[in-house]
């Protein structure tokens, strides 16, 4: 377990989650015609979209106090499973359309779905840090978002939490660490899988057992990783990918296997998502800071993510989209993202300007947090991403996503060299 050192507020410890959203929609993919009926099929998945919200608003609600929902730190495992599904779906969608994994693709998606919106609130942490932040926390804020942008904060909070000051207060980027371990991921699983590809075209062997069997050794390497480092409240293994890996292992067995989980009669796949959902639920409402996690103890909200969503592959009556697929929850599903890049930034900087934030003002931060939530995604994050001529340039797309990530560095730099 990981508590965030002693903050200038009651704000809850540091373990914002990371919504990162691959797709426009949780709609898993797209397949062709003829893809095997163990593929994921291509429709809308509400009830992922849901499920994204109920990660986001655990995050938000527990990063403003609020005391019945100690365990709300889980939402990140949540998240990072469905990640992993969403992801693997994509690179096995697209190997069925065309027989291979165009890696430049892939990461030019990335790039313009990901980097403007990040650094554009970086960009904006940094302003509003000169302005509102004292000069002597500037040094070490600006290296923060310089790691940001690297996508390797992760690492860094794990070595200042191998020996945490509980006098520091929190990072206002502090949650730029699980978007890190997301992207560390896509460098490892892409590759994993084009071998997987690779190695079945020159062998002649069955692609799928081959992806299997890697992504069962990675699965059980990070679990175990996880579970011997997670040992005490200060644990740095909170941060570590290979202590995180094994979650988004968990979502993209779901997608290798989703023709199983189609077939699910109809009364078990109802069971299952409500069953999935009430885990994620128990977690947010009885884990506590004090546990030690991640570790085995993660397993249930990640289990519990893997349930809502194995079960929407069988499309039931009754099942748990009933409730995950209302409007209001696929509306703040969808801003998940850009809720997620802001609602901290702007608690962390709220605390450390005025002192500490009662819960009912850190819910007041969190609700004016949706104003620039919403701007990112209509005028940045929707403008970059569906635009055809970015979409029809990979280089295009690199660029973009390069600019907007040199401008992000510069912040950070100038707030380095100022402190």
């Amino acid at each position: 377990m990981v508590s965030a050192p002693a903050d200038p507020a009651h704000l809850a410890p540091a373990r914002p989650a990371g919504p990162e959203r691959p797709a426009p929609s949780p709609a898993v993919g797209e397949p062709s015609h003829a893809s095997p009926p163990d593929r994921p099929r291509s429709r809308f998945r509400g009830d992922i979209e849901g499920i994204r919200a109920v990660a986001v608003v655990m995050v938000m609600l527990f990063h403003a106090g609020v005391p019945a929902l100690s365990g709300g730190f889980a939402g990140v495992d949540v998240f990072f499973v469905i990640s992993g599904y969403l992801i693997t779906t994509q690179l096995l969608s697209e190997q069925d359309r065309t027989g291979r994994v165009a890696l430049i693709d892939f990461y030019a998606r990335r790039a313009k779905r990901l980097l403007p919106a990040v650094n554009v609130v970086l960009l904006t942490t940094a302003v509003f840090v000169f302005l509102m932040v004292p000069r002597g926390r500037w040094s070490q804020i600006g290296g923060d978002i310089v790691a940001a942008v690297a996508y390797l904060l992760n690492w860094r909070l794990a070595e200042r939490f191998t020996h945490p000051d509980p006098t520091m207060p929190p990072s206002p980027v502090q949650h730029f660490w699980s978007l890190a371990v997301e992207e560390q991921y896509y460098l490892i699983w892409p590759l994993l899988i084009l071998l997987a590809v690779t190695l079945a075209k020159v062998s002649g062997a069955r692609l799928k057992p081959a992806l299997a069997t890697a992504l069962g050794l990675l699965a059980a390497g990070s679990l175990a990783w996880s579970v011997a480092t997670t040992v005490g409240a200060q644990s740095p293994a909170f941060f570590q990918t290979t202590s995180r890996i094994w979650e988004f292992a968990v979502g993209a067995g779901v997608a290798m296997s989703v023709g199983a989980w189609a077939r699910l009669p109809k009364p078990v796949a109802v069971v299952l998502g409500w069953a999935g959902l009430a885990a994620v639920l128990v977690t947010c409402l009885f884990f506590t800071p004090m546990m030690d996690f991640p570790g085995y103890t993660a397993a249930l909200p990640v289990l519990g993510t893997a349930a809502v969503i194995a079960a929407g592959c069988a499309t039931a009556r009754g099942g748990v989209e009933t409730l995950l697929g209302i409007s209001p929850l696929r509306w703040i599903g969808a801003l998940s993202y850009s809720l997620y890049l802001w609602h901290w930034p702007m608690l962390a900087i709220a605390a450390t300007y005025w002192g500490p934030l009662s819960t009912s003002t850190g819910l007041l931060v969190i609700a004016l947090s949706i104003a620039p939530a919403w701007l990112t995604f209509h005028f940045v994050e929707n403008r970059i991403r569906y635009s055809r001529r970015v979409s029809q340039s990979p280089r295009l797309a690199l660029g973009i996503g390069a600019g907007f990530s040199a401008l992000g560095a510069l912040a950070g730099v100038a707030l380095l060299l100022a402190g």
